[in-house]
């Protein structure tokens, strides 16, 4: 009995972390204007450290980390003009709020990472300086599950410690990365969408920032991200996450003119810290002997 308990509120749990509507960037309707370029120029972004620790998020359902004061900013280009926006919140949800669809191929993700960033008002720019109108920008990185073997699983969740933190929610430790994490290696300029709506936690005028090259996560850290976020029984969304989207109304930016650089396909840069130390080692290695 206890464990058809157990079953029925997994259940439950799954069917109200997929209720809602997915967001559909349809690339055949998404539009490129040369005025309206947009890129992700270059990031500042910290270490989240040891220091940081897991948290939950209850407006936003999610789990994560907050920054104490940020973790960073990145130079943000629309409209001809230069933003720095402070990384504030990094989360995860075992679910995306979108799907894509490509040449009437949609793909739907399994899980989302989420960088939430305020504007930076005191940060003066080269050049013309344009009033945005807007405080907030979320940028959606998306995860498709894999295989628990698959070498192309992104890293990020188990140097961030998903499995001890899942394991310790009961007893009330703080649970932080076992190592520094170095984010700004996966988050670049690539192939994105732009669009604005509202995020439904603040209820503000949001800009969303999505990530059209997907990570892979791993069976065994997409269960451990159900599992933990399933412990604080966050409950349903009324509705999807990104509030006041219409499809028929939301002009959704591209910012490569070419709509084949949007298909949605598997990232180059998933997080794998070890293997970067490696590489980074051996370059070094092979600098010295060539100098000496």
């Amino acid at each position: 009995m206890k464990n058809l308990l157990i079953i029925f509120i997994n259940l439950l749990s799954f069917i109200f972390i997929n209720s809602f509507d997915l967001i559909e960037l349809d690339l055949s309707k998404s539009v490129y204007y040369q005025e309206k370029y947009f890129r992700f120029l270059a990031n500042n972004y910290e270490n989240i450290n040891q220091g940081d620790f897991w948290t939950s998020f209850n407006d936003e359902k999610a789990i994560g980390f907050q920054a104490s004061r940020d973790f960073g900013s990145f130079l943000f280009v629309k409209d001809w003009s230069i933003y720095s926006f402070k990384l504030t919140k990094i989360m995860f949800r075992p679910f995306c709020s979108y799907k894509t669809k490509n040449e009437n191929n949609e793909i739907e993700y399994d899980a989302e990472l989420l960088l939430y960033h305020t504007i930076d008002n005191n940060y003066f720019p080269p050049g013309k300086r344009v009033y945005l109108g807007i405080n907030f920008l979320i940028i959606s990185v998306p995860f498709k599950k894999t295989d628990f073997m698959d070498p192309s699983s992104d890293k990020l969740l188990e140097f961030l410690n998903l499995e001890i933190y899942r394991n310790s929610l009961d007893k009330g430790l703080k649970i932080g990365p076992y190592k520094p994490i170095k984010l700004y290696q996966m988050i670049q300029h690539q192939p994105q969408y732009l669009f604005e709506a509202k995020d439904l936690s603040s209820n503000e005028t949001t800009l969303y920032l999505i990530f059209s090259q997907y990570h892979n996560i791993n069976e065994k850290d997409y269960e451990l991200l159900k599992a933990a976020y399933e412990t604080f029984n966050f409950g349903d969304f009324d509705k999807n996450p990104i509030d006041d989207f219409d499809n028929n109304k939301t002009t959704v930016y591209r910012n490569f003119q070419n709509p084949d650089e949007l298909k949605s396909r598997l990232t180059l840069m998933a997080y794998n810290n070890q293997n970067y130390f490696k590489l980074k080692w051996i370059i070094l290695i092979i600098i010295y002997f060539i100098l000496i």
